[in-house]
């Protein structure tokens, strides 16, 4: 059962979030957090508290996945706790790396991930944060220039908050056609679309473990809840007609089909540069038949687990839109399950 928590911000709503974190992580005894990269070259794993300050979960730019590194942080750190600071796809689409059974990695490693098979002494502790939207690198970067800061991006993103965000047409077409941007099925949801940040955001938490009382500033108001939910309700409802018209304005040439999708990849010869970076294929790389083509149920598998985080289709050379591509492939496997 989940219980509803909030944070006082007094003005300074990233760092209310980072004296919460570090908070959580002492109480929780972390061995080691990883977090979403903030510039190129900057790990992803902390050790210390102290490297929180760097850490901008609401700078709009997006890099990686790091539900993909996971297996490999747990595996390094075998005997202690480990969290882990996510985006709603990245807590997707590390949930559906936990759910493939030939995971065995994920599973020898991961002792609760919200999943019924799982339990035990919960080694990883998943954290997420409600998304505004990520801009694509070169539209980040020339609006970081134009703003004089990377903070001051985050900074303007934070104030629209209380309406989800800005710009959402400039945003990467992953964020546009986003499933959901609200957090959700991790063990700490950090709340902040439709709230007046400024003054407060959010926790809901599914582990009575923790004092939550003490590390938050006490329950929820009621109202508050209810507004964040009507705001990520909106966002996914207005999401979801802007797959619908994307997807109806897909050139007939694109790829429509596993069996479609399988002859693009030929064509593209040893790029593989969409599976290089998908949190995915990071744990199962999709393998080649006996005519070192790809095999299509390893195709249809992948597709059928993918998140919709935007990753293949930001690094594609070749430019495919492949985000909606993936999502049309993905609805027609779901449906076929279904029948």
């Amino acid at each position: 059962m989940s219980t509803q928590w909030m944070l006082k911000t007094k003005g300074d709503p990233l760092g209310r979030v980072h004296s919460f974190v570090r908070d959580v992580w002492q109480a929780a005894a972390l061995d080691a957090l990883v977090i979403p990269p903030n510039a190129k070259g900057q790990k992803h794993v902390l050790t210390d508290p102290a490297g929180l300050e760097e850490v901008n979960p609401f700078q709009p730019l997006m890099l990686m996945n790091i539900a993909g590194v996971i297996p490999a942080v747990l595996e390094e750190h075998k005997d202690g706790r480990v969290g882990v600071l996510l985006r709603p796809c990245e807590m997707r689409a590390l949930n559906e790396v936990a759910g493939r059974g030939a995971i065995q990695i994920l599973r020898q490693g991961l002792d609760k991930l919200d999943l019924p098979a799982q339990g035990g002494a919960e080694r990883l502790l998943t954290l997420c944060v409600d998304c505004l939207g990520t801009f694509p690198e070169d539209e980040f970067a020339w609006r970081a220039a134009r703003k004089g800061s990377e903070k001051g991006l985050s900074g303007e993103a934070l104030q629209f908050a209380p309406q989800g965000g800005i710009s959402a047409y400039r945003y990467r077409a992953a964020c546009q056609m986003c499933i959901s941007p609200g957090a959700s099925n991790a063990d700490v949801n950090i709340g902040i679309l439709g709230l007046p940040v400024r003054q407060t955001v959010l926790v809901e938490v599914k582990d009575g473990g923790l004092d939550w009382p003490t590390l938050t500033g006490g329950a929820a108001d009621a109202a508050l809840v209810e507004k964040r939910r009507r705001a990520v309700a909106k966002l996914d409802e207005r999401h979801a007609r802007r797959r619908e018209r994307i997807m109806s304005g897909l050139d007939k040439s694109l790829p429509m089909d596993v069996d479609s999708l399988l002859e693009q990849f030929e064509n593209c010869g040893a790029c593989q540069t969409c599976m290089d970076n998908c949190p995915i294929c990071a744990i199962h790389y999709p393998r080649r038949d006996g005519s070192g083509r790809f095999a299509k149920d390893e195709i249809a598998n992948w597709l059928a687990s993918c998140a919709g985080c935007g990753m293949c289709e930001q690094s594609c050379p070749q430019h495919l839109p492949l985000g909606i591509i993936f999502t049309q492939v993905k609805q027609q496997l779901q449906r076929a399950l279904a029948i």
